[in-house]
């Protein structure tokens, strides 16, 4: 697996099987079930998200991971399970962090963090 954010390679802050790829179609506004309950769809685009949840990380670790995120769209490079490697351009909202573990070195640990990455 590879997953570069605005030059940051992730791999190195991501858990163990702490990447999840989703699939989300876009349906035009006439999509819905007729009144015999036949659906028709009207799918105009597919969005893909990725769900990204890290290891434990040091602070340090962390301002490095959100700070490739923060921008309002960044440069993504993965391995999309459909396509191969490719390039998109997403977004990232709602991105928590907990504080964890004071550390001797000054690098306090935070754990729970999690992003998604949404296809523009």
């Amino acid at each position: 697996m590879r997953l570069v954010v605005n030059n940051v390679d992730m791999i190195p802050y991501i858990a163990q099987g702490g990447v999840k790829w989703q699939r989300n179609d876009i349906d035009s506004p006439n999509t819905g079930r007729t009144l015999s309950g036949k659906m028709m769809r009207g799918r105009v685009a597919t969005k893909i998200r990725l769900d990204i949840t890290c290891k434990p990380l040091k602070a340090s670790e962390l301002s490095i991971v959100l700070n490739a995120i923060y921008p309002q769209y960044v440069t993504v490079y993965y391995d999309d399970p459909m396509s191969g490697y490719v390039q998109k351009t997403m977004y990232s909202n709602n991105n928590p962090a907990s504080y964890l573990l004071p550390q001797q070195d000054g690098d306090d640990l935070w754990t729970g963090v999690t992003f998604p990455l949404i296809e523009q």
